[in-house]
């Protein structure tokens, strides 16, 4: 049970009125709206009128009862992070102070971030985050990977688990391609103490006051979608428009010394990450491949028989959480959960995902185009010379690697080792999933009769 000393504080710091936190209180007790309305002798639309504007102060996404539900999860974990840092406290002998002697703990504004109560796998990845962030101090890391891989649900994951070291924790969507000083705002009055903050009016000035306070406190600010605000139909990494001082922003964050971490997730890796990483650096990206274990435990939440073949359903979807889901609900559907009956078709489904590698498609250039286009009639790994003959366009080496570059920064070329009489050689290819999807809605008519 959450202690009303505790829920009093939260609720102050997210805007919450008296009036609201009694609904508050009740509400996180199990009481319905109706006993709610009886217990405060109001009206039940007075009650959900009051619970609708405490759910927008915790910016809790969703809809119906679900909000609830992931308000008091939200709660009851801060309150367990609350109690640990206390515990922990209490054991070195260092002296406490009550919950509602001034904040005891850290901060967090999860904006429109998706529930991850159900998470599969991802445990090597999580502990690498957490020593890159925790131990060797990283201001800057990208999480990268192709479209479905579960680029955010990890970042979710990772800012719930490291949330407890930080003094102030945000997580924001760039989906809807905010401009950089409205963002910039919006993170400055959250991680300020004061409530007249006055803002510099330029964003080169607003970075620098985010960088006084990344110096002054301990934050993990998270990106999530960062490929909503880069360029389509040029190479990868490359920012539209009005949104060029994104790059100033990672720059700074990246070179600049401060105690805080910026983490963001993107489809493509922008140019300025890929210009400041390094292994023992303080700017790092990690690529999401697929899921092992956490693929084994999707299909078995989906109750899908045939075990002994899941191994190479697995495969045949490079581990892709949002394809397997997809393609475990067709299997379920229509072949009574048997994997094994399914495979006897010999098919790659595309279904729900199609949409989101259209989006990935659009985004290339037309070169990049053309070499997705060779690698999907290929159907096989090929190398850089014979892909280089394959093209149309006259291109030198040189060309051609820049362009194999940006399809890997986008995740969409795998590249395989082989070994030759003449030593061993690397060679390029696509997922399967991209290649029939490419196949059956990209590839141009000519180039299908090939």
């Amino acid at each position: 049970m959450i202690s009303q000393d505790f829920l009093s504080e939260i609720a102050a710091e997210h805007g919450v009125s008296k009036s609201e936190l009694e609904v508050l209180s009740l509400a996180t007790a199990g009481q319905s709206t109706a006993a709610i309305a009886q217990s405060l002798g109001i009206s039940g639309d007075a009650v959900r009128k009051r619970l609708s504007e405490v759910y927008q102060k915790f910016q809790i996404p969703g809809r119906g009862p679900v909000k609830l539900t992931k308000l008091q999860q939200l709660l009851i974990e801060r309150y367990q992070a609350y109690l640990e840092t206390q515990a922990a406290l209490n054991k070195s002998g260092t002296p406490t102070s009550p919950p509602n002697s001034g904040r005891q703990h850290p901060r967090v504004e999860w904006g429109a971030a998706p529930d991850i109560s159900v998470f599969y796998g991802r445990f090597e990845e999580l502990n690498t985050l957490e020593q890159w962030i925790l131990e060797e101090h990283c201001r800057l890391v990208a999480l990268l990977g192709i479209a479905g891989i579960g680029k955010t649900a990890l970042s979710v994951k990772l800012a719930k688990q490291l949330q407890d070291r930080f003094q102030f924790t945000i997580w924001r969507s760039l989906r809807h391609a905010p401009l950089l000083n409205n963002l910039l705002a919006d993170w400055l009055h959250f991680l300020s103490d004061s409530p007249t903050l006055s803002l510099a009016e330029g964003t080169s000035q607003r970075i620098s006051q985010l960088l006084d306070r990344l110096r002054e406190c301990r934050c993990l600010l998270i990106l999530d979608d960062v490929s909503a605000i880069l360029q389509s139909e040029k190479l990868a990494g490359h920012y539209q428009s009005e949104y060029e001082g994104y790059s100033e922003l990672f720059s700074r964050l990246g070179e600049e010394p401060h105690q805080s971490c910026l983490i963001v997730s993107s489809r493509e890796k922008p140019g300025e990450i890929a210009f400041l990483e390094g292994e023992t650096l303080p700017v790092r990206s990690l690529k999401l491949e697929g899921l092992q274990d956490g693929a084994r435990q999707i299909l078995q939440a989906k109750g899908l028989a045939g075990e002994r073949t899941w191994k190479y359903l697995i495969e045949l979807y490079r581990g892709n959480p949002l394809a397997l889901k997809m393609v475990s609900t067709t299997v379920k559907e229509l072949f009574d959960g048997n994997v094994s009956e399914f495979l006897k078709y010999e098919t790659l489904l595309v279904g729900d995902i199609a949409y989101l590698l259209d989006q990935q498609f659009k985004r290339l250039s037309n070169l990049e185009k053309e070499a997705i286009y060779h690698l999907t009639l290929e159907g096989e790994p090929v190398s850089l010379a014979s892909l280089r003959q394959a093209i149309s366009s006259p291109l030198s080496h040189s060309e051609l690697i820049e362009v194999l570059k940006s399809l890997e920064r986008r995740s969409l070329i795998e590249t395989v080792k082989s070994q030759t009489k003449a030593g061993s050689a690397v060679l390029f290819t696509l997922q399967p999933l991209v290649m029939k999807h490419i196949k059956e809605s990209h590839l141009p008519a000519d180039l299908k009769q090939k």
